[in-house]
């Protein structure tokens, strides 16, 4: 019993020293203090600000009118009466319209065709061209859906036209043109605006980065400063390393508990980022995604030098978690390999989970997979950082003996 206390005083004492010894290094280090409340704020903050127009609205579209009638000028109305598309009519031909669209300064062509009034009355098929920048897919997908609409739109009032032109009431002309009516809702971003569907997904990715970086500086520091052993004294000894890693994962867990609400209640409110849980369920859910991060924070940082190369590296880390995110690309479109890669990621079960809790509505048995994946990553990674933790103790305590 005797001994079984003294591991527990031991292991106490391990923790609070860990505890009081890592907060010190982070009130000390005026990087790791811009890291952890500036950036995971600021770069919040600018994300959130760039898109808060959420829908591209009026983008310039030049239209090349060869038939120059009636007809031709009211279709015209009605794209420029689109929401999202400003027609700029001022063109004679494709050529003057084509070195507009080549400097930028219209993102679509929109080519009328002679005759188009002529073949419109005699029933002929005609043809309306258009032409979008497929290189930026907002303004790409804007033109070609508000030209596709308009079109349909004009086509259903020419035909209804001659239908009642015939004696057939506007009901049933309507009826012959639509026999089958779609109704189409768009569910939870109801705006299908940009920053509603970014914002969260970079929340997430704030959050890994952010302590990751914080990390990695610290650990890069005591690095070169050769100060793990001497910060950490009871890492050689047998189940030291776990008071160790538990001190630092609660510290860095109660930072992040201070910084999420203000992240999600202050920033998403000020800019109107829709939130459709509570802070309880995100909290709960953040438990194993802040430990498995902190964690594979620890382990990643037994590899750097100095305090530099953690910045240079996660910097990259980033990218190829944006990339297996799902973010740019659906990750059901993924090769087998980085699919099973991403899940090695704490952030991709983290978006999943924080994306369907705070903008779809789930309640937690909805995401219990997503939970359970991090909290599979937390023990694997809290394996990995007591061992790359031993190592480095052991390799530091060498290096002093033999200076």
């Amino acid at each position: 019993m005797k001994k079984l206390y003294k591991k527990y005083y031991r292991a106490e004492v391990s923790f609070k020293n860990t505890f009081i010894s890592e907060w010190n290094a982070i009130k000390s280090d005026k990087a790791v203090i811009s890291t952890f409340f500036l950036v995971a704020f600021v770069l919040l903050m600018v994300y959130t600000y760039i898109y808060t127009k959420e829908v591209i609205t009026e983008v310039p579209v030049a239209v090349v009118n060869l038939d120059a009638t009636k007809t031709s000028r009211d279709y015209i109305a009605m794209l420029n009466a689109s929401e999202g598309i400003e027609t700029i009519t001022s063109y004679t031909d494709i050529q003057e319209a084509k070195l507009d669209y080549y400097a930028k300064k219209v993102m679509g062509i929109v080519i009328i065709p002679k005759n188009f009034e002529k073949d419109l009355r005699s029933s002929k098929q005609t043809t309306i061209t258009s032409f979008s920048d497929a290189s930026n897919m907002l303004f790409y997908k804007k033109v070609l859906v508000d030209v596709t609409v308009t079109t349909g739109n004009f086509n259903a009032g020419v035909f209804i036209k001659k239908e009642m032109s015939k004696g057939t009431p506007i009901t049933i002309s309507k009826q012959n043109y639509v026999p089958i009516q779609t109704i189409s809702t768009s569910l939870f971003n109801t705006s299908s605006g940009y920053g509603t569907y970014l914002i969260p997904i970079i929340t997430a990715l704030i959050i890994q980065l952010v302590i990751l970086m914080g990390i990695g500086i610290l650990n890069g520091s005591r690095k070169e400063d050769k100060t793990i052993h001497s910060n950490f004294p009871r890492l050689l000894h047998k189940g030291g390393t776990i008071p160790v890693l538990l001190a630092k994962s609660s510290l860095y867990s109660l930072i992040f508990a201070v910084i999420l609400p203000i992240q999600i209640g202050i920033i998403y409110t000020i800019f109107s980022i829709p939130i459709r849980t509570s802070l309880l369920l995100v909290y709960l859910f953040s438990i194993p995604y802040l430990t498995s991060v902190i964690f594979l924070g620890i382990a990643i940082s037994a590899f750097f030098k100095r305090r530099e190369d953690s910045i240079v590296f996660l910097v990259l880390l980033s990218i190829p978690s944006l990339m297996l995110s799902g973010l740019s690309f659906p990750m059901e479109g993924f090769s087998s390999f980085y699919q099973q890669l991403a899940k090695l990621l704490p952030s991709t079960s983290g978006i999943t989970g924080f994306v369907k809790l705070t903008q779809m509505e789930a309640s937690f048995n909805q995401v219990l997979n997503d939970w359970y994946h991090l909290w599979l990553l937390t023990i694997i990674y809290f394996f990995c950082a007591a061992i790359t933790l031993k190592v480095r103790a052991s390799r530091e305590k060498t290096k002093l003996r033999n200076q």
